[in-house]
């Protein structure tokens, strides 16, 4: 352990000591000495903000973290992500081996739970264990107060082992929570189109109760390939091919799932239109076979993802897929370099921005 580590331990061992033993449940200053020793964590491991809120406002609610990303990341500085936090410290007579609960009675939990679920964000309670309950310093663990599991047994809030706040894991463990919405907020912005001039079968614009949406989203992929063989420069240089079709409605594939990204067939296609200045990046690793005539295929997948606004629905961040297969000669000369679609989903499906 080095000196910082040992002072800092010394530290919370002092102010910790003597008044923790005695119950399980915090006091106001036992409760602002955990608030202390979140904020080490938060400010001096992360680089992140912390607001407390004052005591006679803090119904519910005792503090803020204002995530950030430190110098040289791709987003450097605070992301607009806020999480709102309730700590309660000590509850654990000794380091915990296993995830492990923590009883708030049912009559606290009925009376906050409401006020939890109101916060326009996501929303966790902290446990910090106490230096004497751990042998060393203190650790702390989140919970997501909106997971219905967290809740499941009346009275208690169950925290994981896996959910520790200190260190490196333990912010991305937050920043996972969130979601990245402040990479989402940055994502390139595209309408989704209502009307277009290579197709009038656009699934989603006209439904009625005896329509088959398979059949017209079949009809508009079948309109975008011709399209595309007709233009091969008007969707970014991806060919649209029976590759992408054949993938997203493969056998085995769930229905929900399936129809999800025949919807998004309208979406993708824009994205691909504005594919230079929206931008592509590499997601896979390449796979390399030396083909009999001796030459050699290299194939890798790519990604152009953008945020795409909906008529008839929020926002969604909308990934399209795209293949790329290269074949060169012995020499090392391509010979041939494709780019085709596919495959279309929802990135986050099913989170929004403020459910955490």
């Amino acid at each position: 352990m080095g000196l910082s580590s040992r002072i800092r331990g010394r530290f919370f061992l002092q102010i910790y000591g003597g008044c923790v033993g005695r119950s399980v449940v915090d006091t106001n200053r036992i409760g602002q000495l955990g608030i202390s020793w979140l904020r080490w964590i938060v400010e001096g491991q992360w680089g992140c903000g912390i607001e407390v809120v004052s005591a006679h406002n803090d119904d519910s609610l005792d503090l803020l973290i204002l995530l950030k990303r430190r110098r040289g990341s791709a987003y450097a500085g605070p992301t607009g992500d806020v999480i709102f936090a309730q700590v309660k410290t000590g509850y654990v007579k000794s380091s915990p081996s296993t995830d492990y609960s923590i009883d708030l009675k049912r009559k606290y939990i009925n009376s906050h739970h409401g006020r939890w679920l109101s916060f326009p964000g996501p929303v966790i309670m902290i446990n910090v264990i106490p230096p004497k309950a751990v042998g060393g310093n203190p650790s702390a663990y989140w919970a997501n107060l909106r997971d219905p599991a967290v809740l499941a047994r009346p009275g208690f809030v169950k925290f994981r082992l896996s959910d520790a706040l200190e260190g490196r894991k333990g912010k991305a463990s937050l920043f996972n929570l969130c979601w990245s919405w402040a990479e989402f907020r940055r994502a390139p912005r595209v309408q989704s189109p209502v009307n277009l001039g290579w197709s009038s079968n656009i699934p989603g614009r006209k439904f009625s109760a005896g329509q088959n949406m398979h059949l017209v989203c079949r009809a508009f992929y079948k309109d975008w390939m011709a399209e595309s063989a007709v233009n091969s420069n008007a969707f970014g240089g991806v060919k649209v091919t029976n590759r992408g079709w054949r993938h997203m409605t493969r056998i085995g594939r769930g229905k929900a799932r399936m129809l999800q990204s025949l919807l998004l067939l309208p979406s993708a296609s824009r994205i691909l239109q504005d594919l230079n200045s929206i931008g592509k990046c590499r997601i896979t690793s390449t796979e390399e076979r030396h083909l009999p005539n001796g030459t050699k295929r290299e194939r890798w997948y790519e990604a152009a993802t953008a945020r795409v606004s909906f008529f008839e629905r929020q926002d969604a961040m909308v990934r399209v897929v795209l293949e790329r297969n290269v074949v060169s000669s012995r020499a090392g000369s391509i010979i041939r370099d494709d780019l085709t679609l596919y495959s279309i989903y929802e990135v986050a499906r099913g989170r929004s921005e403020t459910c955490g």
